[in-house]
Parts: C-alpha cells; structure tokens; sequence
C-alpha cells in the first residue's frame, strides 16, 4: 500500500490483521498532561482519536485493541513491560531485536496497538514528545503472555 492509498485528511488509516505496534517512553507517565490521553470518538464510539494519535497522524485507533503497562515509578525492561501484555510469546522475539538495535532496555511505560501496522516510514513521525514508536510486528492471538501479570 502507499501513503496515498492509506492517507486522507484526518491522517492515516493503518489497521493490520495480525499485527501489534508498539511505541515506549521514558517521560514518568504521571507527569504527562491529562489532555495527551484524553479521547475524542466516533463509529458508534469503537473509534478514537487523542493527541498522542494526532502527532502521529493516525486517522483513529480502537481503545479495546490497545494495552498499556510499566511502571509508576522508576523504569522497568522493555521485555518486562511488554512481556505482561496480551500474546506476547509470539512477537517479543522480534521486539526485543528492535528495541536492542534503538538501544532502548529501560522505559517508563509502553503502548500496544493491537491489528494496527503504524509506519514511521509513511507518516514521517518516529517520536513525539514523550513517546517513541519501536516498530509493528505480527503476533498470534492464541499465544499467551511472556509473564504473568504481577498484581
């Protein structure tokens, strides 16, 4: 697909079967305003959009096929952080590469997109100001997490 194919005024559509993309950040997430987060929807409120999905000129995201997790204080390992999230086993091979080529171990928190193939390389946006994007890898919905979620 091209941009031209996926762009349209409200940004870029990057639904993907099957696929995971994931952004981190190392800013403390409690110090981040209220506003970066704070969801606008539309489609029968299945569709969302916030500051963080307008810097990187996504046209939407679903907020059920989206996970969070790190730490509330202190930094937590990329693997940790990812490991505790959905189907995990079978993508963090991949995003473990990715994030030792960015020399990135350590991060505050974590943003999984879930059936969404974000392209750095077709929107122009790798980073914001308190997240960077990783990369998009295929997972399988059928494997369990890395970790067990510590509660």
């Amino acid at each position: 697909m091209t941009a031209k194919q996926l762009r349209s005024d409200n940004g870029f559509d990057f639904t993907k079967k099957s696929k995971v993309s994931v952004w981190v950040s190392n800013h403390p997430y409690a110090d981040i305003p209220d506003d970066y987060f704070e969801e606008s929807f539309s489609k029968k409120n299945t569709r969302a959009t916030n500051q963080w999905s307008k810097n990187y000129l996504m046209r939407f995201f679903r907020p059920e096929l989206m996970e969070t997790n790190g730490s509330h204080s202190g930094t937590v390992t990329v693997k940790r952080a990812a490991g505790e999230c959905s189907f995990s086993k079978s993508f963090i091979q991949p995003l473990l590469s990715k994030a030792n080529k960015n020399k990135i171990s350590e991060i505050t928190w974590i943003i999984l997109l879930f059936e969404y193939e974000y392209s750095g390389k077709l929107s122009g946006v790798m980073r914001d100001e308190y997240t960077q994007f990783i990369g998009a890898f295929s997972y399988e919905d059928d494997a369990d997490s890395l970790f067990d979620i510590e509660e």
